[in-house]
């Protein structure tokens, strides 16, 4: 009986002892003792649980209520007990996207074949050995000599984007120009990773464009992402038990998109032996990406030997055309260029495609800059006209010379940025760090910037919530009321910075501007439906209402 008793006795020391840790460790120390405790809390449960951020970002809210806490708070905010976000160049994202600053797994989810790719890679180094492949045919000074962009945009723009629109203006039929621009952005981008013979013709097959955009919702569902990025653990742990958060069936889907890919490997393969066989190398037919990661891959003596089988998924249906791709194993080598490939394709798909809708909508709301920009257009030596018989596109070099379409275009990144939401990095694990007018932040630190937020500073991108092309041309008089106090070039951040940033930055603005130049030297656009137009406030920024429906005519 005496044991009895003495038992609580004994845990009741225990249990004090507990509750004084828990009451140190998670807060006492996080609210007034951390390195951190000195920076302002974007809410006040910021210091004590990572719980409020998860629930924002659940919410699908983060952009805006971390924009929000900077307009409160300044530069720096704290997030969780051990994350902030930075807003600020100079001891801000030139720090933090430098070097010594990794990436978190946040990004993991990224990864095609189980093969890391550049994004989904963490570590600096392994990303620099991957950027350096083919670093050199995304430099702007190859893109604006590249035979192969020319033939490729020549051929995209005059035998399918001009006619599809001039068919619509002349039957006045409207359409949806976020599935026009994804269509272009897919179309152009596998031309130019294999070859226009292999390359998608979304642009003409709208059923293939439809049923690809449906593969590609399925698997990377937009609603359930929150779910892989914030808490794959959890997610994987419960899928264990039967409890799926994530729909099932975008594994069918993922295996969908995997052979998709996979199978314009092997059409790639075809042209590189058509070639080594004699057939002429001619501009726009040779798969000039994927030749080059094979060539630089085979140097570093990577597996050829296809050895690898693909994990088989519990939905992948026996018979059907993706399991009998998928079922064929692959070397090392293959696997490597595929998952590069892959990511760097939804990648163009989905930015590009923003990054014209709210160019198209904002010229379209705006028909005395469409007439000004449609003028600049029509002075280049060779301007894209439709009606000519010689199908021309314009000397990459004037087409990016010129002022306003340029203008447009960055304030148009700046304004809606496609990528608005934070890119997690981790502090250096051996040294403290200084972000703003804060120092000693210690190691392992989540910390992260927001075009969203670098864009909005009003010090330096007056009105920021208006859409001033002007600004971009400091020339013009009326440009002077929008300029601010520091260089905008050092907050332009549609394509972060640093070492990781956007490889393709330099493409996608050419590409974008050869498609803007094609529609509106030709044609005038008015607004049909812009409903749900407002961005989506997560890391990839599209428009709420997943559309918008433009009428076009032709332009005198």
């Amino acid at each position: 009986m005496m044991e009895l008793v003495a038992f609580p006795s004994v845990l009741s020391p225990i249990l004090l002892i507990i509750s004084v840790f828990v009451l140190v460790r998670h807060v006492l120390y996080p609210a007034f003792f951390s390195p951190l405790a000195k920076i302002p809390n974007a809410h006040p449960l910021a210091a004590f649980t990572s719980a409020w951020i998860t629930w924002i970002r659940f919410n699908n809210i983060e952009n805006s209520t971390v924009h929000e806490a900077h307009k409160r708070h300044g530069s720096v905010v704290r997030l969780g007990p051990s994350e902030l976000s930075v807003n600020c160049v100079d001891d801000g994202i030139k720090t933090i996207y430098g070097k010594g600053f990794e990436k978190t797994p946040f990004y993991s989810v990224f990864t095609n074949y189980g093969i890391l790719n550049m994004f989904s890679t963490l570590q600096s180094h392994p990303h620099a050995i991957k950027k350096k492949r083919i670093s050199n045919i995304y430099a702007k000074s190859h893109l604006l000599s590249s035979p192969d962009i020319r033939a490729i945009s020549t051929h995209i723009i005059h035998k399918r984007i001009l006619p599809l629109i001039a068919n619509r203006a002349a039957t006045n039929t409207p359409i949806d120009v976020f599935n026009l621009y994804r269509a272009a952005a897919v179309d152009m981008t596998t031309a130019y990773f294999f070859g226009l013979p292999v390359g998608t013709n979304h642009l003409e097959n709208e059923d293939k464009r439809q049923h690809w955009q449906g593969q590609y919702l399925g698997s990377s569902p937009p609603d359930y992402m929150f779910f892989l990025h914030h808490l794959p653990q959890l997610t994987s742990w419960l899928a264990k038990f039967g409890i799926h958060v994530v729909p099932k069936d975008r594994f069918f889907f993922h295996d969908e998109f995997d052979a998709w890919c996979l199978n314009m490997c092997s059409g790639a393969e075809d042209l590189l032996s058509a070639v080594a066989s004699g057939a002429e190398k001619r501009p726009g037919y040779f798969p000039v990406v994927y030749e080059q990661l094979k060539r630089i891959t085979r140097k570093e003596n990577m597996s050829e030997d296809p050895s690898i089988r693909l994990d088989d998924s519990a939905t992948r249906q026996k018979g059907r055309e993706a399991g009998d791709i998928l079922d064929v194993p692959r070397s090392r080598q293959q696997l490597e260029i595929a998952s590069e490939l892959m990511d760097q394709l939804i990648a163009a798909h989905e930015t590009m495609g923003i990054s014209l809708l709210y160019v198209s909508w904002e010229l379209s709301r705006n028909p005395k800059m469409q007439d000004r920009l449609r003028a600049e257009l029509k002075s280049l030596p060779t301007p894209v006209t439709y009606s000519s018989a010689d199908e021309e596109v314009p000397d990459a070099r004037s087409l990016g010379d010129l002022p306003l379409l340029h203008a447009i275009v960055m304030e148009t990144l700046r304004l809606h940025p496609a990528i608005a939401g934070g890119q997690p990095r981790l502090t250096p694990p051996n040294a403290s760090t200084k972000l703003g007018d804060y120092a000693n932040i210690p190691p392992n630190t989540r910390v992260s910037a927001y075009a969203w937020s670098l864009h909005r500073n009003p010090e330096v991108f007056p009105d920021p919530d208006g859409w001033h092309p002007e600004r971009w041309l400091e020339s013009e008089p009326s440009s002077a009321a929008y300029q601010g106090n520091d260089k905008k070039e050092r907050w332009f951040w549609a394509f972060s910075s640093g070492g990781r940033m956007c490889i393709g930055s330099n493409y996608a603005m050419l590409m974008m501007k050869y498609i803007l130049a094609a529609l509106h030297t030709n044609f005038i656009s008015t607004i049909v439906d812009d409903e749900g137009i407002e961005q989506t406030d997560g890391f990839m920024a599209g428009p709420k209402g997943d559309k918008l429906i433009l009428a076009f005519q032709p332009a005198p």
